[in-house]
């Protein structure tokens, strides 16, 4: 799966249930900032994309995210350990 194709489905994810528009929804959208979430807000999401995507983060990533871009490089990274497609730069 791409960073794209995650991207897509964490915006589904934010919408569907957090009620955001998809204006504000964009990629380096700062998640407290620019789509108004708290703290709270944020755990869920992390506990949503888990459970969506089948992935676990490490403990306490709720508290180093702050935009959507990182949490979907983070679902990606997450996917390719996963899968064993994990590749070196």
């Amino acid at each position: 799966m791409s960073q794209s194709d995650i991207y897509s489905k964490i915006r589904w994810i934010l919408m569907a249930n957090f009620s955001l528009k998809d204006t504000t929804n964009h990629f380096k959208a700062n998640l407290s900032e620019d789509l108004g979430l708290d703290a709270w807000d944020i755990n869920q999401l992390i506990f949503l994309v888990e459970k969506h995507f089948k992935i676990q983060f490490d403990p306490g990533v709720e508290k180093k995210v702050i935009s959507l871009n990182q949490i979907a490089s983070l679902t990606y990274n997450a996917l390719n350990k996963q899968s064993g497609n994990v590749r070196v730069a």
